[in-house]
């Protein structure tokens, strides 16, 4: 999958966008995954066509359905590298609040590894905790938050001003004070 990254890394190099590596695989990066299943970028909603075209020029193009809960402005699949590649850009997620929409913007690529941008973890606390069946990965999340501590808590806050159950705002603020 590294490789797989690097050659997008290359290609979408040329032109300064935001976009990062999410889900499983930035689990794995942080040790609370072993294996992860794909690989799931997140990129700003305004070059995210842009982003798609890249990406249908490494690999293949695949069919893209969009389910509810997800309200997900731009969302592609691809086979790249052998791997399938989930590309989202104005991620939202539907839920019983409202709509929460990721604000993706620069604070939310955190690091790098081998040139990769890294999306952040709190981030992806808040989205595993919305999305249907990913609870256990909030969790892993929360207990690395809980031994290592917040290192972006401004995401955090800054989740709180979206629409979000009251039991997810009630996790979000004891992690936060």
């Amino acid at each position: 999958m590294i490789e797989t990254l690097r050659e997008i890394v290359a290609t979408v190099g040329e032109r300064k966008i935001i976009w990062g590596v999410g889900g499983s695989l930035l689990l794995s990066f942080h040790g609370l995954v072993q294996h992860p299943n794909d690989i799931d970028l997140l990129v700003n909603e305004e070059d995210a066509l842009w982003f798609n075209k890249k990406l249908e020029l490494l690999g293949t193009s695949l069919e893209a359905k969009s389910l509810r809960p997800f309200r997900t402005s731009y969302f592609a699949k691809f086979r790249v590298g052998g791997f399938n590649v989930d590309s989202m850009g104005g991620f939202a997620i539907e839920h019983e609040e409202g709509v929460y929409r990721l604000p993706f913007d620069e604070n939310s690529v955190v690091g790098r590894v081998e040139g990769i941008p890294l999306c952040s973890l709190e981030d992806w606390y808040i989205l595993y905790m919305l999305i249907p069946n990913r609870q256990d990965k909030a969790a892993r999340i929360e207990e690395h938050f809980n031994k290592n501590g917040v290192k972006h808590p401004m995401l955090l806050a800054r989740a709180l001003n979206q629409p979000l159950p009251h039991e997810i705002k009630a996790k979000v603020e004891k992690l936060l004070w």
